[in-house]
């Protein structure tokens, strides 16, 4: 037989393949964000580390005090200049260079001169209040301004003169201001409760 009657014979094979419907294709696998984060096999992991991030500089060449700083018992180098982190506590300073707050959190992320996110029983202590929320994120802005942290999940406050409930706060270090919004809860003036 040659060629020709090859192909003769075979042309209703490959017609009536032509005519199936098409394989189905299979959908890419979505993962969630914690599995997103999870370093490949190959990634380096380094323990003990601290990051900083540094208030703008006021002359050129010499580096900014630290606005944010964050030590992490186990980082892992992402894509990007993203670092991830786990069992990490934070500090944010504030315009004397004081540490204003201190923040407990079990993972989080790193993005040099742009973010952290700090989440999964996250612990926040700003004097004597104390903050327990599920994630907050530290924002360094474009422009000469310095940096604020924000949550837009639950927190709880409690400290001795105040139990309070918000739906998300907002922190401002360099001027010293703390709004929440939609707050409930009790307030104790001069020992009288309210």
């Amino acid at each position: 037989m040659n060629v020709r009657g090859l192909l003769i014979a075979l042309l209703p094979f490959l017609i009536m393949l032509g005519c199936a419907e098409p394989a189905p294709v299979a959908e890419p696998e979505t993962k969630t964000s914690e599995e997103a984060v999870q370093p490949s096999e190959d990634a380096m992991t380094m323990q003990g580390i601290d990051l900083y991030m540094h208030k703008r500089a006021t002359s050129e060449g010499v580096s900014g005090k630290p606005e944010l700083w964050i030590h992490a018992e186990s980082l892992t180098i992402g894509d990007a200049n993203t670092y991830h982190f786990e069992n990490a506590r934070a500090v944010i300073y504030g315009q004397e260079d004081v540490e204003e707050v201190v923040i407990e959190a079990n993972r989080g992320s790193f993005q040099q001169d742009s973010n952290a996110v700090l989440e999964d029983e996250v612990k926040m202590t700003a004097g004597t209040l104390r903050m327990i929320l599920s994630d907050i994120q530290w924002i360094r802005p474009e422009d000469e301004s310095t940096g604020a942290a924000f949550s837009d999940s639950p927190v709880v406050i409690d400290d001795p003169d105040l139990q309070l409930k918000a739906s998300g706060l907002r922190l401002y270090p360099d001027t010293q201001q703390f709004e929440l919004n939609n707050v409930s809860g009790m307030v104790r003036f001069g020992g009288k409760l309210l």
